[in-house]
Order: C-alpha cells, then structure tokens, then sequence
C-alpha cells in the first residue's frame, strides 16, 4: 500500500520510520489513522517532529488504537487520566532500567505506547527500541522450534521486591505530584512506623492485584502475521517446567540477543517529538545518562492483545511489508556473525 495522506521515512532497514506531513492537531480523516496505524503495524515504532500536540488531540490519537488504559502507578495530568506522567530525577536508577516490553504481567498487555517528553534533560535521555520479531527471525531452526514449545511465567511483584520498587514509586509520585502542583500521595510527615506500614500495605495489594500469568515464549503479532520472541529482562521470571538453572541460562541469551544493534533504533528526543510503539513486536529502553537532572513525559497506553502463537512451525517468518508496500527481507541468521542454536545454550548453561 502507498501512503497518500502521510510520509514515511525507515529510520533503519529493521525497525523504525519518521512520520512527516501532517500536523496531529488538524487531523479530520479516518483515512489518515488508518495510514498511521499501518506505518506502525510495518516499522515497529514511528516517531514524529515538531508536534505541538493539544491534549485533545493526543487523547483522540491515542483512542484509535483502542481503549485507553489507566496505570497501576504512574500519577496522570489534570483532569486527563488517561494521560500518565512519566517522570526522573536524581542518580538512582530507574525502576524500569532495563530492556523490557511494558506489563507483559497481565493477561492482556497493552498494544500500543505513545509518549511525548515535556522536560528534557540537558543531554542525553535518548530512548531505544529493539524488533523481538527481527531478533526472532535471526534465530537457528532448533532454537526457534524449541521455543515454540516454551511458556514463560511473567510476575510483576517479582521485578518489584528485587528492587525495592513499591517505596521508590511513592517517593517518585509524590516528587512528579508536588512538581505538577497536586496533592503528594505520600505525606512527607509520616512517620517510620507510618511509612511501613503503608509499604507493606502497598505490597500486598500489588500481589494480590497481580498475580503471575503464563505467555508462549513466541507468540504471532494480530495484525502484521509475524512471529516474535516475547521474553523480557524485567518482567520474564522463568520457562515453565524447565530446570531453574537452563531457564535462567537461556533467559539470559535472550536477553542479550535481543539488544544487538542490527534489531534496533535509537531516537534522539527533541521539543514537541512525539514516539509511538507497538508494546507487542518491540522492546524499548530508556537511557539513563541523564543524571542528576530531571526528564518527563506524558504517556498514553492503548488497545491490548492476547499473546498466542498461531503461526506454529512458521519457518522464515511472515512476510514483511515495509514503507510503500515494499518487501523487506527479514534478518536471517546467516546475515548474523553469531548464530544462536541450542548446543550453544546448552554450553553457555554449564558454565554457570
């Protein structure tokens, strides 16, 4: 399909596209959602320049992807709900400083992300996206059979005991909250027994609200047909009835393989940018290079989808439609100078 509405520009052969020629405030047409949302389904996450997008017109991007979603701890802007402030500041890491694609711990995770920043660090603070359907793709055949037969056990209270998330959450809340002008959802004056309280009253909530679900190691993207590799470092806990140890061993591979540079694209954040990804097909990472200084955004999360392989037995993968309906061809694991097959993971296990 040519795009006639909208121009889109690969930022990479993989993964990536720039979207120019239209102005997100004076959108009228269905027809030019329908081009975005193609431009996504083919590249992965598209970005745009120079919007100076209304809240209006965000929250009606944002709905053409589906419902919106309210986040379990990000605080929202003013009378938008649907529009959560992403926020840091300070030298410790953030609770998400890893590669990971957002709240695979619920049944259905979202589908689409869209953020614009609204405070930029004076350098740094680039975002980076990786393609788990490219990664998948450049796999050996044994592999990518093996775990085609694999299910992945996702829990969110596991990432946040391991890092104590729950109380830096609310220091950060009420840090974006009193920034904002709102009321802290912490107050400062609690004492230590009161702080811990709350703590542990926080935490159970988050367990009992929470529990952990169970996805397929590959699962097939709804709109585009292509397989992909659907484990991340943050919220993937473990293959079932794997041995700890060879689950661990092969997480970690993954975890790596998914972060070389041939799967991904980096973008540089500039005033009035906007970012939008497809939460199924990609993985993101916020760099924190940043520090001491304070960053933020505004983010919408849409749509959701049900992760299911459908394409078992898939080969070479779907095939991929780029910008003008273009064939891409998919990254092979001859293109790669490594190719990761089972004897490999089984080598890498036993040395642990």
């Amino acid at each position: 399909m040519a795009f006639r509405h909208i121009e889109v520009t690969p930022a990479t052969p993989t993964i990536g596209a720039y979207i120019s020629g239209i102005d997100l405030n004076a959108v009228k047409s269905e027809d030019v959602y329908e081009e975005i949302r193609l431009a996504l389904w083919q590249n992965s996450v598209i970005f745009f320049r120079d919007q100076k997008v209304e809240p209006e017109s965000y929250m009606k991007l944002g709905s053409k992807f589906g419902e919106m979603a309210q986040h379990e701890f990000f605080p929202h802007i003013p009378g938008y709900p649907a529009i959560q402030l992403i926020s840091h500041e300070g030298n410790d890491q953030p609770e998400t400083d890893r590669w990971h694609t957002d709240v695979t711990f619920r049944k259905r995770p979202n589908m689409v992300s869209i953020l614009r920043i609204t405070d930029l660090p004076p350098k740094g603070g680039d975002t980076m996206w990786a393609s788990t359907a490219a990664a998948y793709e450049a796999l050996g055949p044994d592999l990518k059979a093996m775990l085609q037969n694999l299910q992945a056990e996702h829990d969110m209270p596991f990432h946040f005991r391991r890092i104590n998330a729950v109380q830096r959450l609310m220091e950060r809340q009420k840090l974006a909250s009193a920034k904002k002008g709102g009321g802290a959802m912490v107050s400062s004056m609690m004492s230590a027994s009161e702080l811990d309280a709350a703590l542990a009253d926080r935490e159970c909530k988050l367990i009992q609200d929470n529990p952990s679900v169970v996805h397929p190691a590959v699962i097939t993207h709804p709109h585009n047909g292509r397989n992909l590799l659907f484990v991340n470092s943050i919220w993937t806990k473990r293959f079932m009835g794997m041995h700890m140890d060879l689950s661990d061993a092969l997480l970690r591979m993954l975890f790596e393989w998914i972060k070389k540079p041939e799967f991904m694209v980096r973008f540089k954040w500039e005033p009035n940018s906007i970012a939008m990804w497809d939460n199924c097909q990609t993985q993101h990472y916020a760099v924190f290079d940043y520090a001491p200084h304070y960053r933020a955004g505004e983010r919408i999360t849409c749509g959701s989808f049900e992760p299911k392989l459908t394409n078992r037995g898939q080969g070479a993968g779907a095939k991929v439609v780029g910008v003008g309906g273009v064939e891409k061809s998919p990254v092979r694991a001859s293109d790669m100078s490594v190719e990761l097959d089972l004897d490999q993971v089984v080598a890498y296990a036993r040395r642990r």
